[in-house]
């Protein structure tokens, strides 16, 4: 009985943590291993490249996304998207786009 329970607890998906450096094929992340140029996972028709220092959540050697804090400025369903460069996009949950400070009202239906 004891040895089922150890077998059951140690299997399954390992979540780890790790620091961002480098990017393309040179993109590592340093946590309780180093990965070397691990798949990323996004949706359909995006990618991202993050900064150096940026925290990884990995996956079975696998990076699920990068730890973020909050944005209190955004509403429920709300989404910004950014750069390090300041480029900004976002979407409002009234349909409005706001890209770099320029508002483009929602599209009547």
């Amino acid at each position: 009985m004891w040895l089922t329970k150890q077998g059951r607890s140690s299997g399954g998906t390992k979540l780890h943590r790790g620091q961002v450096y480098g990017s393309g094929e040179e993109l590592k992340v340093q946590g309780a291993s180093e990965y070397h140029y691990p798949e990323l996972l996004f949706p359909y028709g995006y990618s991202s490249a993050a900064e150096d220092g940026n925290r990884a959540v990995m996956l079975d050697g696998v990076c699920a996304g990068i730890a973020a804090s909050p944005d209190d400025q955004l509403s429920q369903g709300e989404v910004r998207l950014y750069s390090a460069g300041g480029a900004e996009i976002l979407l409002k949950n009234s349909g409005e786009v706001v890209i770099n400070g320029q508002s483009f009202p929602a599209r009547s239906p």
